[in-house]
């Protein structure tokens, strides 16, 4: 999803009231640019930061289910981890919102998976 960003800002020698520019920020696809599918995030912060890790969740085996029926944690590997400032994640939120509402106006009511509860 390409999403065109429109952002006002003050010219550098003119007074703000006076002059302001339009900035059409565009998202680069750049080449290199990976994708990677998640099926699992976690999201954490700290005073000056948020971190949302992504996932992949796969079935468990081997030594992850014996693990399982032990009872005892398993550990699935990180694929990606984005840091962001706080002031970013209101911006977010809202991209995310706009989007999963034009998804459901789409697609309908979406069936609901099993959730994955995970302790913080």
């Amino acid at each position: 999803m390409t999403k065109e960003t429109k952002k006002t800002v003050p010219e550098e020698k003119t007074p703000p009231e006076e002059k302001s520019l339009t900035l059409n920020i565009v998202p680069s696809r750049e080449p290199n640019l990976g994708r990677v599918y998640s099926n699992y995030v976690q999201v954490k912060h700290t005073q000056y930061e948020f971190t949302i890790l992504f996932g992949d969740l796969t079935p468990p085996s081997g030594e992850d289910l014996v693990k399982l029926k032990n009872g005892d944690k398993i550990t699935i590997p990180n694929i990606v981890e984005i840091v962001v400032v706080p002031d970013l994640i209101p911006a977010i939120v809202g991209a995310l919102n706009e989007d999963y509402n034009k998804f459901l106006k789409q697609k309908g009511d979406v069936t609901k998976a099993e959730k994955v509860t995970e302790v913080h």
